[in-house]
């Protein structure tokens, strides 16, 4: 049976914001729902996985995180620096430090024309192919604000560095202004929300009160954002992959800097920071959304002035296109995600066993942890001299093109399985809904056991159109052009 987890929950979240009319919900001139809305969806996500788990550890409560995959190892961090979060704070307030030994250079911040801010996930060189050519094309003239682990503990300011240094800054503000105005209304309408999101059989714990404290971040760090992008008034834009700090965006609105959202994952029905049914106008939201191709925004409903671009593929899928890689006949992938790792590992073990006459490979994420995979490899006994590991010795793109199957759950690169002219398997595990429109369009089929799977192979299309999925790509400089105009 299929799990179908993600989309009850979906599903809930649209019929309270339908029944509570959410998207116009605002407390003290906040719209407090796009700051909310992505957050609970994940924890009640997570929530589900958790009450569904046989665990030694299932008197946890019930709201507890699942344990994420332990992080990949980063390089060594050499800086000894300044705090770069401290020395771009002093440049915003006109107090700009002259630089010491490989400290990052902010005297100069009011001649910046653009700010990037990357993927957390990086290649093995700690290269975020998606804004790489963004910072390329910008050279000096753009500020880079880090993301994750890949950035801490380096010249650059982090996006987490940076909350964190605005809510020692206006933290206690926030919190007091945060009691003045959530009334006992503001409690009784989140209260009547809960109850509507409950209904999916999920729990919406942290989030099962209006969370006071998610209202006071956003209020100190919108101002700390506010404070730094007005030192800058030739920025006219801000390219961010994953544009999920509310905040961020809300001060840059607060300035009238455009965001602009580089695809680097799926986007779907219950991709809640992307779907906003009967499209209505929504805040704190990218006001442009760049992507690889059609496939990924049709039939999802996204808000009414959030505007769609296809920049087509990245250089890297275009280069594997061209490069005509031969398949290789029975070579079947399965494209692992920090998640669903274990689950998805089990099946490919199965699938190894019980058909000895493929070659299975199980392609590592790059935040699974290779120990973790490595035990439950050696729990499983003998492993089949069928199955292998891949870990950074090839491309996902690479192995794809040489494969005749990939298996997944709603890993991204499915769809890349399905332009590359693979045959896509997706296993329908927590999450799968998100690439139900691949199944529904026929470029893949769907299977919920193992012996499904071997049966249904001779019958999976391989999707005829490509370039529905991945454009070719289109130039960077006809993308970014070249911003010239100041802010009034």
């Amino acid at each position: 049976m299929a799990d179908d987890s993600l989309a009850r929950i979906g599903e809930a979240f649209f019929a309270a914001e339908k029944a509570e009319d959410l998207y116009n919900w605002t407390v003290d001139g906040v719209h407090v729902w796009p700051v909310f809305r992505s957050r609970i969806l994940k924890f009640m996500t997570r929530n589900e996985k958790r009450a569904q788990m046989k665990t030694p550890d299932d008197d946890a409560p019930v709201g507890a995180a699942v344990a994420a995959p332990s992080a990949p190892a980063v390089p060594e961090r050499h800086y000894r620096g300044r705090s770069p979060e401290s020395l771009l704070w002093a440049a915003a307030r006109g107090k700009a430090a002259a630089p010491q030994a490989d400290e990052p250079d902010f005297r100069s911040l009011g001649d910046r024309t653009t700010v990037v801010v990357p993927f957390a996930t990086r290649d093995a060189a700690g290269i975020d192919k998606f804004s790489q050519p963004v910072i390329d094309h910008f050279g000096d003239r753009a500020l880079v604000i880090g993301v994750g682990l890949w950035d801490k503990g380096t010249a650059f300011p982090t996006i987490e560095a940076l909350q964190e240094f605005f809510w020692k800054k206006y933290g206690l503000w926030a919190r007091i202004k945060t009691r003045l105005v959530v009334t006992k209304d503001v409690h009784r309408k989140y209260d009547r929300v809960r109850r509507i999101l409950e209904e999916s059989g999920a729990s919406t714990a942290p989030y099962d009160r209006f969370p006071r404290w998610l209202y006071a971040r956003f209020l100190a760090e919108r101002i700390g954002y506010r404070t730094i992008l007005k030192a800058m008034p030739k920025v006219s834009t801000i390219y961010m992959v994953n544009a999920a700090r509310m905040s961020f965006i809300a001060a840059a609105h607060d300035c009238g800097i455009r965001v602009v959202e580089i695809q680097s994952g799926v986007f779907s029905k219950y991709s809640l920071q992307f779907s906003w049914p009967g499209s209505p106008r929504v805040e704190y939201i990218p006001d442009e959304i760049w992507t690889w191709g059609e496939y990924w925004t049709v039939g999802i409903e996204r808000a009414s002035q959030q505007t769609v671009r296809i920049m087509g593929a990245t250089d890297e899928f275009e280069s594997i296109r061209s490069a005509s890689i031969p398949r290789i006949p029975g070579q079947t992938l399965f494209l692992s995600q920090p998640t669903i790792a274990a689950d998805l590992l089990s099946e490919a073990l199965e699938f190894a066993v019980k058909c000895p006459e493929r070659s299975v490979i199980f392609k590592l994420h790059p935040r699974n942890s290779v120990d973790e995979i490595s035990a439950q490899i050696e729990e499983f006994g003998q492993t089949p001299a069928n199955f292998s590991v891949s870990h950074t010795e090839q491309s996902s793109l690479e192995m794809i093109s040489a494969s005749e199957l990939a298996v997944g759950v709603f890993s991204t690169a499915l769809i890349e399985a399905a332009s590359l002219g693979a045959k896509v398997a997706i296993m329908t595990l927590p999450g799968w809904e998100h690439l139900e429109p691949l199944i529904v369009g026929g470029h893949a089929h769907a299977f919920a056991t193992v012996d499904d799977l071997i049966a249904g192979i001779p019958n999976i299309p391989v999707a005829e159109n490509g370039e529905f999925f991945y454009g070719h790509t289109v130039r960077w400089d006809e993308l970014l052009g070249e911003p010239t105009a100041e802010r009034l």
